[in-house]
């Protein structure tokens, strides 16, 4: 198996985004896939100009009006419709009760902003806070700073009708914290027409024979809804987009946390995987094989030679929609990552100035130095002691590109090559001065940006089938046990734990998983990896509780932030990596 440097190494890395530990997304313009695109004339209803104009915050105080259903199938507007084949419906619930971004504005507040008694100051924002009044004056907040607001509240409008240069205190609604339409979109133009429903009529085939009536926005395409000003969220890519506006930074959208905001005491967040952050969310939507609507639209495209279900929902019949989503979003984040180092070379050129030090390896100054050190035997690209770019996002791309050069429908064979010598040139780019250069680096990032795109976009001809899935998660335990060229950081570490728990959980007999037990193969790997590596971004959530309407994990209201920061930096501090490998070699693969 080919392996780079982010293969055996990474950094303890900067996934920008607020104090609230990991779960805070970002609005963002709506982006489509070219796969996506139905360029065929319809006669589906388009918004009028004017009102794309006065596009605004709806609202979870309405969103909760139709998604806040404990048992939809005893309501008969949705068994008319048959929503609950489409939705859960219950979306607004979990998000509020276990969401964290549902408190991610109450993260920022200190003894100064607390305004009632069901809050307490945040330590870590109490501790910036304190901090910054020395530089910024004592009537300094955290909670009424535009660039903490970015990431930790709801904004009142797109940012296509108001900039983020044009932010202030009062562009942002902190009531809900980060809310539903920070994800989905801006709701006023939409929230009609995506509920809208007639009678079935005879040319109605997508229905389900039960229904009585047809909610016509399910079978919008992709392109059309995003002029609705609705995200699209089932593309990979584009959810990918969406939370590494905050989670990895986005300079042209606001978000971005500099070197100065961490030494004030911003925690370093994880990287970004996007199935293993859902999870913790918890994920209160169903994936496209949970949803009787999109699994018959795939029955039928496979009947009539078609590929609805894929334009619409990105989902195949009898192929893994989780083993695609995670081999497109792995492939997504180095996109999003290179476009981040492309705007940073851009500041940095406009200011004169070298690149910012959150635009490199943190990880390469802030670690125990050790000998002999794994950090060391995993090898350089680059300069040795030079820091680098932050190369989280290189591990998972570089392995979802070895297994899928060997799968048939799309000509990848030569991609990890290309990968690495992409990833050359970003490292000359970062070593070849102290600082960076930021021409080469706005150079290397644009080319491997669109390359990744590119390349991910060919993902659509292969077939991520059950044989394949499990193809890809040995080559994940392998890299992960490899002794030969061994992960000496644990952020790489952490992104290997959970794309194995991702695909083992996706490979498990489906009367098990509605056990909603965790496999004893993967309770036993934890157990072994406890106290080398973090497992859980949230660690006193049950397995499965993602699956169910309450499930098992506490809400975000008697979490303490500042207790998992500090139980995460611990680990991250002690991390070995021979334990790391022989949890991975133990590892039983699923029966």
């Amino acid at each position: 198996m080919t392996m780079g440097y982010a293969g055996r190494a990474c950094v303890l890395a900067v996934a920008f985004g607020g104090l609230v530990l990991g779960l805070v997304v970002a609005s963002t313009p709506p982006r489509v896939d070219a796969a996506q695109k139905d360029d065929k004339k319809d006669d589906y209803p388009r918004p009028d100009p004017a009102l794309k104009k006065t596009q605004a915050l709806l609202g979870a105080s309405e969103c909760k009006n139709c998604h806040s259903e404990i048992d939809p199938k005893q309501k008969d507007l949705y068994k008319e419709t048959l929503g609950y084949e489409f939705i859960r419906l219950s979306e607004n619930i979990i998000w509020s009760t276990h969401d964290l971004h549902s408190t991610a504005y109450r993260s920022l507040l200190t003894d100064r902003t607390v305004k009632n008694k069901k809050d307490k100051p945040n330590p870590t924002a109490q501790r910036m806070e304190d901090k910054l009044r020395k530089y910024k004056g004592e009537n300094y907040t955290v909670a009424t700073d535009v660039n903490c607001l970015a990431c930790h509240a709801t904004t009142k409008v797109p940012l296509e009708r108001v900039p983020h240069t044009e932010w202030k205190a009062t562009s942002f609604s902190i009531t809900e914290g980060v809310g539903c339409e920070m994800c989905h979109g801006h709701g006023t133009l939409y929230e009609q027409t995506h509920r809208r429903s007639r009678d079935v009529e005879d040319k109605d085939k997508d229905v389900g024979p039960d229904a009585v009536k047809v909610v016509d926005w399910r079978s919008f395409p992709t392109t059309l809804k995003s002029e609705w000003g609705m995200t699209n969220l089932r593309d990979p890519a584009t959810a990918t987009h969406t939370c590494a506006s905050c989670h990895i930074g986005n300079k042209d959208e606001g978000r971005f946390v500099t070197h100065d905001w961490y030494a004030a005491g911003h925690p370093p967040l994880p990287p970004l995987d996007l199935l293993a952050y859902t999870r913790e969310q918890p994920r209160h939507w169903g994936f496209a094989h949970e949803m009787p609507y999109i699994t018959n639209l795939a029955d039928k495209d496979e009947k009539n030679k078609t590929d609805k279900a894929y334009g619409l929902y990105h989902f195949r019949k009898g192929e893994s929609f989780v083993a695609r989503r995670f081999a497109e979003s792995a492939l997504a984040t180095l996109v999003e990552t290179a476009n981040l180092g492309a705007q940073l070379a851009d500041d940095a050129k406009k200011k004169n100035d070298g690149l910012d030090f959150a635009s490199f390896d943190c990880y390469s100054c802030h670690h125990n130095l050790k000998y002999p050190s794994e950090r060391q035997d995993r090898g350089y690209v680059g300069r040795p002691g030079r820091p680098l770019y932050r190369p989280a996002a290189f591990a998972l791309a570089r392995l979802v590109l070895d297994h899928a050069g060997e799968m048939k429908g799309a000509d990848l064979k030569a991609t990890v090559g290309e990968l690495d010598a992409a990833e050359l040139e970003l490292a000359d780019a970062f070593t070849t001065k102290t600082y960076g250069d930021a021409d080469k680096v706005k150079t290397a990032t644009a080319k491997l940006a669109k390359w990744s795109e590119d390349t991910r976009k060919k993902l659509a001809g292969v077939r991520y089938t059950p044989e394949e899935t499990k193809r890809l998660l040995e080559m994940v335990k392998a890299a992960a046990s490899d002794e030969k060229k061994p992960v000496g950081d644990p952020e790489v570490a952490q992104l290997y734990t959970w794309a194995v728990e991702t695909l083992y959980i996706e490979l498990q007999p489906k009367d098990q998983t509605d056990k909603k037990v965790e496999p004893k193969a993967l309770t036993d790997m934890r157990k072994s990896l406890d106290g080398t590596i973090v497992t859980r971004l949230r660690p006193n959530a049950a397995f499965y509780y993602e699956q169910g309407v309450t499930g098992g994990i506490p809400g975000p209201t008697v979490e303490s932030v500042d207790n998992r920061l500090k139980a995460r930096m611990e680990i991250f501090n002690s991390f070995q990596g021979a334990p790391f490998r022989k949890a991975f070699a133990d590892l039983q693969p699923p029966k």
